[in-house]
């Protein structure tokens, strides 16, 4: 079996998968994309840890297809999925596996703007002693579109702060932690009473954009709208009409519609809005729950059984 795969997660992984199955033949990719051997003739690609190159997908899309691909994300938008997608090759995914960051950084967002931490920044740069009114959590309500790991955890961590949570999903079967919930057609009628929207779905047809002109005038001027979702869920020109105009008070966003964003864009500059780098699930303990789906289904393989979290 010949498994084609980064070099950095072959080193956490290969004394568990040769345990599993001894006769693995690896092809490795480095930094530079340079390979140990041709991965041609692989029967798993694994699509995780620093194989997110050019390069390397460029490579995964020349091959002959494999058997099985699976990859470190939960959601399979981009040219890789689409290319595994085209030539009939069945893809599993790590839904799950970054969520405890990815939900840690959102609440980190929310409570950037809800405790007016950049004002606060402001005055100690301009070193002024000047007390600010600050909301407390516990009389907010927060929207959170997109109720799957990531979603269902910042329900909880939101509740533990005492806040009503609203939440959207596609399914009307019940979450735990929401106080009230509705489905995408309901979103138009949530927005309003949000002080905070927190995106947290993939991107699809019916969502690329979905935080438009119309939705962002429905939201209260003092709300903020957290993105660690998808980048093209949200209108940026939108959003920089928005936020200049204080139709919505700040927005956080961990995720672009282009990545990395242009640096000679001027939204960098939007004083109320607060970019990190795709930066959310980028934890140590990321990489170890995506080996263990990995590994998991790696046994499920080689036992032909069905494998789990199948994307396609």
């Amino acid at each position: 079996m010949k498994i084609a795969v980064a070099r950095d997660f072959y080193e956490r992984v290969h004394e568990a998968a040769e345990a599993i199955c001894p006769d693995i033949e690896w092809a490795l990719s480095d930094a530079s994309g340079a390979w140990t051997v041709p991965p041609e003739g692989s029967d798993i690609i694994v699509y995780a840890g620093t194989a997110y190159t050019d390069s390397f997908v460029d490579d995964m899309l020349s091959i002959t297809p494999p058997k099985w691909a699976h990859t470190e994300d939960a959601g399979i938008d981009g040219r890789f999925y689409d290319g595994m997608r085209a030539n009939g090759v069945p893809v599993t995914h790590s839904p799950g596996a970054n969520a405890p960051e990815v939900a840690e950084l959102a609440f980190a967002g929310l409570m950037w703007g809800a405790k007016r931490l950049r004002e606060l920044r402001n005055q100690q740069q301009a070193h002024k002693w000047g007390k600010l009114m600050l909301p407390g959590l516990s009389a907010t309500t927060v929207l959170i579109v997109g109720l799957g790991n990531i979603g269902g955890l910042v329900a909880q961590y939101a509740k533990a702060f005492g806040m009503t949570v609203h939440g959207i999903r596609r399914s009307p079967e019940p979450v735990p932690n929401v106080d009230r919930q509705g489905t995408m057609a309901d979103l138009a009628a949530f927005l309003p009473e949000a002080d905070f929207v927190v995106l947290a779905l993939p991107i699809a047809d019916d969502t690329a954009g979905m935080i438009d002109r119309a939705a962002l005038a429905a939201m209260k001027d003092t709300a903020v709208l957290v993105n660690v979702g998808r980048g093209a869920l949200v209108d940026i020109d939108a959003l920089r009409g928005a936020l200049g105009s204080g139709a919505i008070a700040s927005a956080f966003l961990d995720v672009l519609p282009v990545e990395p964003w242009p640096a000679d864009s001027d939204l960098w500059d939007v004083p109320n809005l607060f970019i990190t780098p795709h930066n959310g699930s980028l934890s140590p303990l990321y990489a170890v729950r995506v080996a263990e789906i990995w590994l998991e289904n790696l046994k499920r393989f080689t036992a032909g059984e069905p494998l789990l979290h199948r994307a396609f």
